[in-house]
C-alpha cells in the first residue's frame, strides 16, 4: 500500500493559480466599490448658477472722463468802449510834456485830464468793465459824473452825462448803463453832448484811449460747463 500523501486537487489549484484569483478578487472589489458610489450618490438634478447679467449700475464706480477735465479755464477779459462815439472834442494831454488843449468853450489852452468822446445827445453810456460806483456828482467842469471802481487800482469818471441809472455803492457788470451822453459839463458845453471820460491807473491819470479801444485787459478763470 503506497502512503504516500498526494496533495490536495483544490489546494494544488489555489497554489497554481494564485495570480489569477488575486487579479479577479481585485476586480470584484473595485466593482464593489463602484457599485457602492452610484447607489449612494445624491441624484438631485444640478440647477444651473443663474446666468451673469450686466448691472446697470456696475459703471458708476468707474473714472467718469470728465472727473480729468479743468472745472476752470483761463480767459481774456477786455474792456470795452463806453459809448458809440462819432468824434473827438479835447483830447487827453495831461502826460509827462504837460501839453495843452484848446477849450473851445473858455476860449484858452489848458491842460485837459481826460479824453471828450463826441457822440448823438442821449447816447447811451456804459460801464467799460465791472465795477463798483464810489461816487456820483456834479461840478462845472465834469457835469454829472460817475466814479467807478474797476478793480486793479483803476478808476474811470464817466462825465457830462445826463439821467443817471446808478448811485454809490451800486455794483455794475461790464456793459451796464450808467446814463446818457449830454452837454452837462459847463466847462465843455460848446463840444456839444459827449463823454468827458478819465481814466486813474494807481492815483495817476492816464489816456483812456487805451481802454476805450479794447486795448487793455486781464486774465481771469472762470468755470468750466462739464
Amino acid at each position: 500500500m503506497n502512503d504516500t500523501k498526494q496533495p490536495n486537487k483544490f489546494t494544488r489549484f489555489l497554489r497554481n493559480n494564485a495570480a489569477l484569483l488575486l487579479l479577479i478578487f481585485c476586480v470584484l472589489a473595485i466593482a464593489a466599490v463602484v457599485l457602492a458610489v452610484t447607489l449612494t450618490r445624491d441624484n438631485t438634478p444640478v440647477i444651473p448658477d443663474d446666468p451673469v447679467t450686466s448691472n446697470p449700475n456696475e459703471n458708476d464706480n468707474k473714472p467718469n472722463d470728465n472727473d480729468n477735465k479743468p472745472t476752470t479755464q483761463k480767459v481774456d477779459i477786455h474792456f470795452v468802449k463806453p459809448l458809440e462815439y462819432t468824434g473827438f472834442g479835447m483830447e487827453f494831454t495831461f502826460g509827462p510834456s504837460n501839453l495843452f488843449a484848446f477849450n473851445s468853450t473858455l476860449k484858452e489852452w489848458r491842460v485837459h485830464q481826460g479824453v471828450d468822446l463826441l457822440a448823438a445827445d442821449g447816447a447811451e453810456v456804459v460801464a467799460m468793465y465791472d465795477g463798483t460806483v464810489i461816487e456820483t456828482g456834479e461840478s462845472l467842469l465834469k457835469g454829472s459824473y460817475v466814479v467807478v471802481d474797476h478793480g486793479d487800482n483803476v478808476i474811470a469818471t464817466y462825465g457830462s452825462l445826463t439821467d443817471l441809472t446808478v448811485s454809490k455803492g451800486d455794483t455794475v457788470k461790464q456793459g451796464d448803463l450808467l446814463g446818457l451822453a449830454g452837454a452837462s459839463a459847463g466847462k465843455e458845453y460848446k463840444e456839444g453832448a459827449h463823454l468827458h471820460l478819465e481814466v486813474a491807473l494807481n492815483d495817476e491819470n492816464v489816456d483812456p484811449m487805451p481802454y476805450v479801444n479794447g486795448e487793455i485787459y486781464r486774465t481771469i478763470e472762470v468755470a468750466v460747463e462739464q
